[in-house]
């Protein structure tokens, strides 16, 4: 598979994809995405991740017990929600066909978290820029889109 140059926008929720593919053009629906204007808008529904239940590590962690409290895995795993795994699916099989992912997830620690979670579960290994945006109208996403940061400079947020 060749990678496409065609950058894929990864927003937090439809509305803020929708907003943000009205101004790049990105006007033709796909099941889980928009696409045009040479380029891809995606969007997690949130939470797409989430961390697997105790058990999920150790069988005696199902029944908690004093004697085995806290529950302190060396490793922490997260699983896809199966509410969203379609969702997830369709992200899944456009990462691979991007060279660069552009976070576009609401500008704070939890947005950065989405997003991030998502890149690393898909084993995404790209160029990472980020939208910063806070505000979801056309001027301020037109800024935003002129200043598009390196992914390096928010990823503190997500560690």
């Amino acid at each position: 598979m060749t990678l496409s140059a065609t950058p894929l926008y990864l927003c937090e929720k439809p509305s803020q994809a929708r907003d943000i593919a009205h101004i790049l053009g990105a006007t033709n629906k796909r099941e889980g995405y928009l696409e045009g204007g040479n380029c891809r808008v995606t969007w997690c529904l949130g939470h797409l991740l989430e961390m697997v239940m105790p058990e999920a590590y150790q069988a005696e962690w199902k029944s908690w017990q004093l004697d085995t409290l806290p529950i302190l895995p060396q490793q922490w795993r997260l699983e896809v929600r199966p509410a969203v795994a379609k969702q997830f699916a369709v992200i899944k099989k456009l990462l691979p066909q991007s060279k660069m992912v552009i976070i576009a997830t609401d500008a704070d620690r939890e947005g950065e978290t989405i997003g991030r979670e998502v890149l690393t579960q898909c084993g995404y290994r790209g160029m990472v820029s980020r939208l910063w945006l806070s505000a979801l109208d056309e001027t301020s996403i037109r800024k935003a889109l002129q200043n598009i940061r390196p992914g390096q400079q928010t990823e503190p947020l997500y560690q």
